[in-house]
């Protein structure tokens, strides 16, 4: 009884993480040598192994945070593309996330986890003003989920765009104003001026 349900434990985390919520619970039970009496003993819905196979991910996400010593669009950046790049292995969860409702258990504990982190980002930014004024943890967190879509519609989550499209979504939700352009710097068709003496 133990040695099926780690068969099928190991069968379905393989194959959930590679092929995501799609993946057929026959073609589970095949991989781990057992009938699908078998494993619906050991789970009695589709729901019960995804959890088990989902569960520790969501564990790691929940633990994840902001780095410390970083300004908010910095910390942001890199708290987003690393758990963005973990993701990305894992389609079932990317597929769970991008999904589910928010009244589900485990999606209500992510979402409160993320706004958690937009708090902290919100606050950090109010020393360091990286972020634009008008942006809520609220706000971060569902952009973060607005990511977690993306990638589940990336054919293979290649590390490249995520890092691009990371960029792209903070890009909306800095603060402008706390860039300090080169002096020297001309955009594109802009003429230098020149004053005369």
């Amino acid at each position: 009884m133990v040695a099926n349900r780690a068969r099928i434990i190991n069968a379905a985390t393989a194959m959930l993480r590679e092929h995501g919520l799609s993946t057929d619970m026959r073609a589970i039970a095949k991989e781990a040598g057992v009938g699908i009496g078998t494993l619906y003993r050991h789970f009695p819905t589709r729901e019960h192994l995804v959890h088990e196979i989902t569960g520790v991910d969501l564990t790691r996400l929940a633990a994840s945070g902001l780095p410390p010593h970083l300004p908010a669009i910095d910390a942001l950046r890199q708290f987003f593309t690393a758990a963005l790049d973990h993701l990305a292995r894992n389609r079932a969860l990317v597929d769970l996330l991008a999904s589910a409702e928010v009244s589900d258990t485990d999606m209500e504990q992510c979402v409160n986890h993320l706004t958690g982190i937009g708090r902290e980002a919100v606050a950090r930014s109010e020393d360091d003003r990286t972020l634009a004024t008008d942006v809520t943890e609220t706000d971060i967190a569902y952009q973060f989920l607005a990511l977690v879509r993306i990638i589940q519609l990336l054919p293979d989550g290649r590390a490249g765009d995520i890092r691009h499209y990371v960029n792209m979504t903070l890009r909306g939700i800095e603060n402008r104003q706390s860039l300090t352009p080169d002096p020297g710097h001309r955009r594109p068709g802009q003429a230098r001026i020149h004053r005369a003496g």
